[in-house]
């Protein structure tokens, strides 16, 4: 264990649920266990999707996980419940004085309304108020007034309020050149935790059929059409399991590949499965597959799937996005400069069946010092 110059308490909030339901809670898990061992003693209050919505106090959600306590919100379904979920910060106020003394909060991609409020309770009960920033949204691809309404609180929360609280936590260098002149600010990507058993990988990988697997959630960021059109005019034999979108729900986003998708019994979409069940694919995959246009999107975060990917020996086909070409050399998989249909095909057409990965990169015990080190500076 390191130890720091202080036993700090910390709470981490945000909209993360625990323990592994969405790219948050394997962020925030690896970044409290990096805290944990410099010997400070970490909290959640995160939102949970099964918690009753007539539970009104979040204290009655107490839960416990890998030694962690966390508390959740119930999961808003609507906009009156959106409304009152961002307004009104009366629950982490609650368990901030439920569990009494807390040093330091750090605000997980807070709201800028949200974030405002509990910047402005922490200075009243002298907490230090952090921010773990892991993205940056724009207003393309949503709907008139979300976008309005969603690019107000980006800029507020982005350009703003960020560069006034105590400490950052930035996952990539494009956010951390941004806030540069922004005193206690540390890069972190996503972080594992080696030693849970999900992460060992007992496969043996193919060595006639290309086994891929995209595994994601394509939303505004992942190009899965340049993978599926480029798999469906490879000459060798492969096999693509698609992960986190049916086939229906595939086919009205892009209709136009209707016959690729048809005429391909080897493209085969499993919707949204377990996170478990996830990295059971991707084990056994020759490689891991996404693809991204250049955006401030996808430069200002760091894709959780080529982290998970490599983390159980499964190398990468991806094209350089966010700090991704600081991450491939002799190991790793293939990274492409280009993001197109003929690049993405020629690479799959000629990709090695066998390629090693570093595993160890992401660990979150590499960490445990940078973190620490950072933690008490706010001090």
């Amino acid at each position: 264990m390191v130890q720091g110059e202080y036993l700090l308490k910390i709470l981490y909030l945000g909209n993360f649920e625990l323990p592994d339901k969405n790219a948050a809670a394997h962020r925030v898990l690896g970044i409290a266990k990096a805290l944990r061992e410099g010997g400070n003693e970490v909290y959640f209050t995160g939102i949970s999707k099964v918690e009753n919505k007539e539970k009104e106090n979040i204290l009655l959600s107490e839960r416990t996980w890998q030694g962690f306590c966390y508390y959740s919100r119930p999961y808003p379904e609507n906009n009156r419940e959106w409304v009152k979920f961002v307004a009104d910060i009366t629950p982490y106020k609650e368990v901030i004085n439920h569990i009494g003394n807390i040093d330091i909060v750090i605000c997980y991609n807070m709201s800028a309304f949200s974030l405002a409020q509990i910047k402005r309770f922490c200075k009243l009960k002298n907490i230090f108020c952090t921010a773990d920033i892991t993205e940056w949204y724009s207003m393309a691809g949503r709907k008139f007034p979300s976008n309005i309404i969603k690019g107000i609180d980006e800029f507020i929360r982005m350009r703003i309020i960020h560069k006034h609280v105590n400490g950052l936590i930035v996952i990539s260098s494009y956010l951390e050149h941004y806030y540069q002149t922004c005193k206690n600010m540390i890069r972190i990507p996503p972080l594992v935790d080696l030693n849970e058993e999900k992460w060992k990988n007992v496969y043996e990988k193919e060595s006639k059929v290309l086994k891929l697997v995209y595994a994601g959630s394509p939303g505004r960021k992942d190009r899965i059409d340049y993978l599926i059109e480029a798999a469906g005019g490879l000459t060798r034999s492969f096999w693509l399991d698609v992960i986190g979108i049916t086939k229906d729900e595939y086919l009205k986003l892009y209709p136009k590949h209707r016959n690729i998708v048809e005429h391909n019994d080897n493209i085969v979409f499993h919707g949204m499965i377990p996170h478990q069940e996830v990295l059971e694919y991707v084990k056994k995959a020759n490689y891991c597959c996404f693809f991204r246009d250049r955006s401030r999107v996808s430069m200002a975060g760091f894709p959780t799937k080529f982290v998970e990917a490599i983390s159980c020996g499964t190398p990468v086909i991806t094209n350089d996005t966010s700090d991704l070409s600081g991450y491939f050399h002799s190991k790793n998989g293939v990274l492409l400069d280009s993001c197109n249909k003929k690049n993405i095909q020629i690479t799959l057409e000629n990709a090695s069946m066998v390629q090693k990965t570093d595993t160890l990169i992401f660990d979150y015990q590499k960490h445990i010092i940078p973190i620490n080190r950072w933690i008490n500076s706010i001090k």
